[in-house]
């Protein structure tokens, strides 16, 4: 009996998102294709893996016990996949690259631009989010990340230590002088996040602590907090790098020692040879060794 991948990763998606609709979008396919995958698997493998119903597609126990082996499919074909890409030394194609929302969208732009003036064949696809994509699953060929990649099979290069700062907008300062110690910014318009809690914990390690409450302004998107900075809304922490390129921000508390950001870039073992892929990442990691050189054009 031979049984192709497509079905096998169909199941997957609809046994790990529990309904037809939600595993085409993940797949990019049509709800009637993922339907008609798992009734070809079905009718293979001769028993039933999902129970229809209003409320979605329920796994069976029959189901259950091949999630597991289908995921051990999924790992090996993936590393096929990057094993065979890792062969092609073409300097054309595609190459994902994952930053999160301050690189890939105020820093990587302008870098990309002159990658391109000579590497016209390489297309890039470049991903925003600051959720870490999944280097194993090939969701990405690169990653920058603000943190140590630790994944055994991975080959990751530290790049810079960027340095952290409080800032606050000039007409902000006018009407609300700076503080003079950590412990005034419960007396100022604090920016923070809404669910994460790296402020909060820096502030704990400073000696100060801080509850959610006491940023008057909260979002988890950090580009909102560059914007809030320029916009006179509060005081908020950023790259020293960015707020230099501003005329119209200060830096307040300059002795206070935040810790620095570390920025590594990482890929696959196994795509580390392909040569488009390290043309890229050597691009990259020398470019970005002073990423705001490029901010602003």
């Amino acid at each position: 009996m031979s049984i192709s991948w497509d079905l096998i990763r169909t199941f997957r998606s609809v046994a790990r998102t529990g309904s037809l609709s939600a595993a085409s979008r993940e797949l990019s396919l049509t709800q009637p294709t993922v339907g008609r995958h798992i009734d070809l698997l079905e009718e293979a493998l001769k028993i039933p893996l999902f129970v229809r119903s209003r409320e979605g597609m329920k796994i069976t126990n029959e189901g259950s016990d091949l999630v597991t082996t289908a995921d051990e499919i999924a790992v090996s074909v993936g590393q096929f996949e990057r094993r065979a890409s890792g062969m092609d030394e073409k300097v054309e194609g595609i190459v994902r690259v994952s930053a999160n929302d301050i690189f890939g969208v105020l820093i990587l732009p302008n870098i990309l631009s002159e990658f391109a003036k000579t590497n016209p064949n390489i297309e890039i696809e470049l991903i925003v989010s600051n959720t870490a994509s999944n280097l194993l699953q090939r969701d990405a060929d690169v990653a920058i990340r603000m943190f140590r990649p630790i994944q055994n099979d991975l080959v990751a290069r530290k790049i810079a230590d960027l340095p952290l700062g409080l800032y606050a907008h000039k007409n902000y300062l006018k009407d609300k002088p700076a503080p003079k110690h950590i412990s005034d910014l419960h007396d100022h318009r604090f920016i923070g996040f809404d669910r994460e809690t790296s402020l909060i914990d820096v502030a704990r390690h400073l000696g100060e602590e801080f509850a959610p409450s006491d940023f008057s302004f909260r979002c988890d998107n950090i580009l909102s907090h560059i914007e809030a900075i320029r916009s006179g809304l509060g005081i908020g922490v950023t790259h020293h790098g960015l707020a230099q390129e501003w005329d119209d921000v200060e830096r307040v508390l300059p002795d206070l020692q935040l810790p620095n950001l570390d920025l590594w870039i990482a890929c696959h073992a196994d795509v580390r040879y392909n040569k488009r892929i390290r043309l890229v990442m050597n691009f990259l990691s020398e470019h970005l060794k002073y990423p705001y050189r490029t901010y602003g054009g």
